[in-house]
């Protein structure tokens, strides 16, 4: 008999008639399969979809077409698209009343697998709090915006509606590319492009609308001990449904610059300069490249009779005064050059700029690669990043992986904590076919190796800047430790992840729930590892 899977053994230990039961007593449709080859039953199954009524249930194919690009995924039970409170509000209530986990999906753009779930699944994308998306105040300098808005429309919105004057101030660079949604945006304190000067999300939110898990509403402030639950909580504590940002009015004297050299070591010298004197333009991205830069980055410079190419480049803007004080901090170590760029050659470099999320380069040039985002945000100060590349390749190459020879990122990133420099594992694509359960535990070794250097070699803590999602369950025993007590007193939504790991914990030490705390404080580096990649695969194979 072909043994049961840990994923589909905790599957089938919820109450699901019971749940679906109560669901359908309350007014939702269940659906096994969606069929569409009768006009009556396809009617009534897209009306019924439409209504936010509709539980998808079990099926193979629709339940898992539920996807983010982190390559962290669980095939969900139950899949619901509510449109409107009243029926969150019966989701929730329910999902607790028979302790089934529950995770929430905005724009799939997560890179850590926040939302995987083998229980119930929520994607907010239909559900709005208010009839109108964004509702500006500029006598304050304000706007009021549902969770299921793009951010790129509300970046593009505020200019338009405000005559160019204000600007939306959480701008994160994949949301050029991807549909990053409000709701996630929050959820992951995310910052962008501009966090140098104007920080993260935490810096700009007035008020949050959340739905508490036992269903309950609140409007919360900063001066609210669950506002900083919420903001990077990864809806773990409660469900945001509506916000209220800030807007900035930046200077009006704006230029634009980018700087761009040949030599990495000297580049990095340059922005370690810029750090130290705290010069935070609105705008400063960083790529670089150990070979050459890609697309309109690599026409830079003069090419020499070798083939010389352009290893590095900034994008600047900012007020003139800070622009030139980057410039003259920049060119005494870094030895660049530079020219100004109008604001429309300026955003041709930014777009192709944001499209590097999506891009990995080796120098391995015969084999395609993905690009697997399990510790990318690597924050440090600019002059240690040479040793922290090297040793992220050497952990690469001893495993087995090419070197790295690309990364991007954000200078002085949130208010000067340094340069986050996003790096990535290039894992050839034939390693996440599902027969090939080595590789896919090689990869995860290789993450856990790379995140636990960087902390105990430069002190850099992982996923600095995108959502940790599972990634903090898995590494840290203290926010275990809080969450199971959140979980308990109702606080916190039931937590696939932690019951996930927690399921691990009691198998690997044959021990029961009540000595389960114990021995997850008392961990070897071993232990913690085992459990990491034990996770870690059952999320890669994709159960």
């Amino acid at each position: 008999m072909k043994q049961i899977s840990l994923i589909k053994d905790l599957q089938n230990r919820l109450p699901w008639d019971k749940f679906v039961n109560n669901m359908e007593k309350e007014g939702f449709f269940k659906l096994t399969n969606i069929k569409t080859s009768k006009v009556s039953e396809s009617k009534f199954n897209y009306q019924s979809m439409q209504s936010g009524h509709v539980m998808l249930v079990g099926d193979p194919i629709q339940a898992s077409a539920i996807r983010d690009t982190s390559h962290l995924h669980i095939r969900p039970y139950v899949l619901f698209r509510p449109k409107v409170e009243s029926q969150l509000r019966v989701i929730l209530r329910n999902s607790q009343k028979f302790n089934i986990p529950i995770t929430f999906a905005g724009g799939k753009t997560g890179l850590s697998g926040g939302y995987s779930n083998y229980g119930i699944i929520i994607d907010m994308i239909d559900f709005q709090s208010y009839k109108e998306p964004m509702r500006f105040d500029f006598k304050i300098n304000t706007v009021r915006v549902n969770q299921n808005v793009l951010v790129s429309d509300l970046i593009k919105y505020t200019l338009l509606r405000s005559d160019n004057k204000l600007i939306f101030p959480v701008q994160p660079a994949s949301s050029y590319k991807l549909p990053v949604r409000v709701g996630g945006l929050i959820a992951s304190n995310a910052s962008g492009i501009t966090s140098g000067k104007l920080g993260s999300v935490e810096n700009w939110v007035d008020t949050i609308r959340i739905m508490k898990p036992d269903g309950e509403m609140a409007e919360i402030d900063r001066n609210d001990p669950l506002f900083l639950k919420i903001i990077g909580g990864n809806g773990y504590f409660g469900l945001i449904l509506s916000a209220t940002f800030k807007l900035y009015a930046p200077e009006t004297d704006l230029k634009q610059v980018i700087l761009y050299g040949y030599d990495i070591i000297h580049a990095f010298n340059g922005l370690q300069s810029v750090l130290d004197s705290k010069i935070f333009p609105l705008v400063s991205e960083f790529v670089i490249s150990a070979q050459e830069l890609p697309g309109k980055f690599n026409e830079l410079g003069e090419k020499n009779t070798k083939g010389k190419h352009i290893k590095w480049a900034t994008l600047i803007k900012g007020s003139a005064n800070l622009v030139d004080k980057f410039i003259d901090s920049m060119k005494i170590e870094a030895h660049c050059e530079w020219k100004i760029l109008s604001e429309e050659e300026f955003q041709e470099f930014l777009q192709e700029r944001s499209a590097f999320a999506l891009l990995i380069q080796s120098k391995d040039r015969t084999s395609d690669f993905i690009a697997f985002p399990g510790f990318e945000d690597i924050l440090s100060e600019p002059k240690n990043l040479p040793e922290v590349i090297e040793m992220i390749n050497d952990i690469f190459t001893k495993d087995g992986f090419d070197e790295v020879i690309f990364g991007y990122g954000h200078i002085n990133f949130r208010k000067g904590q340094g340069l986050l420099l996003h790096m990535r594992l290039p894992v050839p694509i034939q390693y996440f076919y599902k027969e090939n359960e080595s590789n896919l535990k090689l990869i995860c070794e290789t993450v856990f190796d790379v995140i636990i250097n960087l902390k105990s070699e430069f002190n850099i803590k992982h996923k600095a800047e995108h959502s940790p999602g599972p990634f903090r369950i898995w590494l840290d025993p203290k926010f275990r430790k809080l969450l199971r007590k959140e979980t308990e007193s109702g606080e916190a939504f039931s937590n696939p992840h932690l019951m996930i790991f927690d399921e691990l914990l009691l198998r690997k030490f044959k021990v029961s729930l009540v000595g389960l705390q114990s021995i997850d404080e008392q961990l070897s580096m071993s232990e913690k590892k085992d459990l990491f990649v034990s996770a870690m695969i059952l999320y890669l194979s994709g159960e």
